[in-house]
C-alpha cells in the first residue's frame, strides 16, 4: 500500500471517530460548562498542568521510537514495558509527594486531594503502552479509532453524570480517571500482550536515544503550551484562569481533534515511508490545503460570533471569557495547519529539529504571558496574538526545510482558505451588525452561522475549487 492510501485509510478510520466522539462530546461539554463554574475549572486546569506535565516522561519516548524502528522483537517490546513500569510508579509517587507543594504554589489547598486522584491514571499507563504500539506498527486505524470513539463517549458521560450530582470539580478529575481505567481495558483487549515485562535495559540504547530526544522536545513543547496556564494561575488566581482556560479549550478544541487525527495517522505512517521524501512532499502539501479549508471558517467563524456562542451556550457567568475566545480563535487556525509537523519530522528520523523549535517557543513565549499578565486576562490573550506569529515563522522555517519545502510553499496552500475566511468573517460581523439588538440570541446565532457558511462555499467555489473538489471526491469515494 502506498503511503497516499496509508494516510487516507487512516484517516477513513480516525476522523470518522473523532467526528462520532465529537457529535456527542461537544454537546456534553457545553452541559457540563454550563453547570460548573470558573473556578472548577481553574482547579482542574491548575491540577492538570503537572499531570500532563509527567504525562510527558510516562514512556520517556520509547513509543514513538519503537513505532519507528524498522524491526521490533517481542523481547525489546518485554524490556520497554518493564521501563514503562517502573517509570511510571515513579511518576505517580513523585506526583503524591508533591501534592502538597503544588498545592502551596497556587495557594490552593483543594489542590492536595485531587492532584493524587488524579495521579491514579500512572497505574494504568504502563498496562496499554505496548497494544498502543502494537496498533500503530500494524497501522491498525480501525482499532485504534474504537478505542478512541468508546473512551471519549465514556469520559464525556461519567463527567455529566457526576456534574448533574453536584460533585463540581471532581466530575471533571474522575471523568479522566475513568477515561484511563476505559481505555487500559479495551485497548488490552483489541490488541493484547500476553508477555511479562523483562527488567532489562541490554540492547535498548538505540532505541533510548531517539526516545530521549522525542521525550525532550515534547517536554518543551508542553512547557510552551501550559507555561500561559502557569503564569495566570499564579499571577491572576483561579476565577480568572477558569475563564482563560474554558477560551483557550473552546478556541483549541478544533485544533486539537484535527491535530490529533493526523498526529496518530502522520507519525506511523511517515516512519514507514520516511525515505520516500517526494510522497511526503505531496501529502504534507495536501495535508496543508485541507487542514486550512476546515481550520479557518471554524475557527474565524468562532471569533466572529465569540459573543452570541458564550452568552448562549455558556451563560453570563462566562462573559469575561469572550474577548479572549476572539483572539484564540484567530490565532489558532495557524496553530492547526502546522500542529503535526513535529510529529512529522519525529517520523523522518529528525527529532532535534523539534527539541530547537522548543527551546525558541519555551524561551519567548512565557515572557509574554508575564508582561501580559499586567493587564489581566485580555493582556495573556494579547500575547499569543503579538508573539506566537513570531515563534511559528522561525520555527515553520526549520521544519519545512527537513522536508524540502519553504514557508512560501505553505502559505500558498493556505492562502485561498485564509481569504475566503476572512470574506466570511467579515460577512458574519456585517449580518451582526444588521441584527443588533435583536433578543433572540439563539436565532441571530443561527442566522449568523448560516450567512458566514454560505459565504465562505461561495467564496471557496471561486478561488479554491480545485480543493474542494478533491474533498468532493474523497467524501464520495469513501460513502
Amino acid at each position: 500500500m502506498t503511503l497516499k492510501n496509508e494516510v487516507l485509510h487512516g484517516l477513513k478510520w480516525m476522523a470518522g471517530a473523532k467526528f462520532g466522539s465529537q457529535m456527542i462530546t461537544w454537546v456534553i461539554t457545553i452541559f457540563v460548562m454550563r453547570l460548573l463554574v470558573p473556578a472548577d475549572y481553574g482547579l482542574m486546569a491548575m491540577s492538570s498542568v503537572f499531570i500532563a506535565l509527567l504525562v510527558m516522561f510516562a514512556e520517556v519516548g520509547l513509543g514513538p521510537a519503537l513505532v519507528q524502528a524498522a524491526e521490533v522483537t517481542t523481547q525489546k517490546l518485554r524490556q520497554a514495558f518493564g521501563i514503562f513500569l517502573i517509570v511510571n510508579l515513579a511518576l505517580c509517587a513523585l506526583l503524591n509527594l508533591a501534592a502538597p507543594a503544588i498545592a502551596e504554589f497556587y495557594s490552593e489547598p483543594r489542590l492536595v486531594p485531587l492532584v493524587r486522584v488524579l495521579s491514579l491514571q500512572f497505574l494504568l499507563t504502563p498496562l496499554a503502552i505496548v497494544s498502543e504500539v502494537q496498533l500503530q506498527r500494524a497501522l491498525d486505524f480501525k482499532k485504534r479509532s474504537i478505542v478512541d470513539l468508546t473512551t471519549a463517549v465514556i469520559t464525556s458521560l461519567v463527567t455529566l453524570t457526576l456534574a448533574l450530582m453536584g460533585h463540581g470539580v471532581w466530575s471533571l478529575a474522575l471523568g479522566q480517571v475513568a477515561a484511563a481505567v476505559w481505555r487500559t481495558a479495551l485497548v488490552n483487549i483489541v490488541s493484547p500482550f500476553p508477555h511479562w515485562p523483562l527488567f532489562s535495559w541490554t540492547g535498548m540504547r538505540d532505541l533510548m536515544t531517539f526516545g530521549g530526544k522525542v521525550t525532550t522536545s515534547r517536554f518543551l513543547w508542553f512547557f510552551f503550551s501550559q507555561v500561559d496556564i502557569v503564569i495566570v494561575g499564579r499571577m491572576l488566581g483561579g476565577q480568572v484562569l477558569g475563564l482563560y482556560a474554558v477560551a483557550m479549550h473552546l478556541a483549541s478544541m478544533p485544533t486539537q481533534r484535527v491535530s490529533a487525527i493526523l498526529n496518530q495517522v502522520a507519525f506511523p505512517a511517515f516512519a514507514r515511508f520516511q525515505h520516500d521524501r517526494e510522497a511526503i512532499v505531496r501529502q504534507l502539501l495536501k495535508a496543508f490545503e485541507l487542514v486550512s479549508l476546515i481550520a479557518f471558517p471554524v475557527l474565524w467563524g468562532m471569533a466572529a460570533t465569540a459573543s452570541d456562542i458564550i452568552l448562549v451556550f455558556l451563560g453570563d457567568h462566562w462573559e469575561e471569557a469572550v474577548f479572549p475566545l476572539q483572539v484564540l480563535a484567530l490565532i489558532m487556525p495557524f496553530r492547526t495547519v502546522v500542529q503535526f509537523m513535529p510529529t512529522v519530522t519525529d517520523a523522518v528520523g529528525h527529532p532535534g529539529v523539534s527539541l530547537q523549535n522548543g527551546i525558541v517557543g519555551c524561551t519567548l513565549m512565557p515572557l509574554a504571558f508575564y508582561a501580559g499578565t499586567h493587564w489581566g486576562i485580555t493582556g495573556v490573550a494579547l500575547a499569543w496574538a503579538i508573539m506566537y506569529p513570531v515563534v511559528l515563522l522561525i520555527n515553520l522555517r526549520r521544519m519545512v526545510a527537513v522536508i524540502g519545502l519553504t514557508v512560501g510553499h505553505v502559505v500558498q496552500r493556505m492562502m485561498p482558505a485564509m481569504i475566503s475566511a476572512g470574506v466570511m468573517f467579515a460577512a458574519v460581523t456585517a449580518v451582526q451588525y444588521a441584527l443588533r439588538g435583536y433578543a433572540d440570541r439563539k436565532l441571530a446565532l443561527a442566522v449568523e452561522v448560516s450567512a458566514g457558511a454560505l459565504v465562505y462555499v461561495l467564496c471557496s467555489w471561486t478561488v479554491n475549487r480545485a480543493t474542494l473538489m478533491d474533498v468532493w471526491r474523497l467524501v464520495r469515494r469513501k460513502g
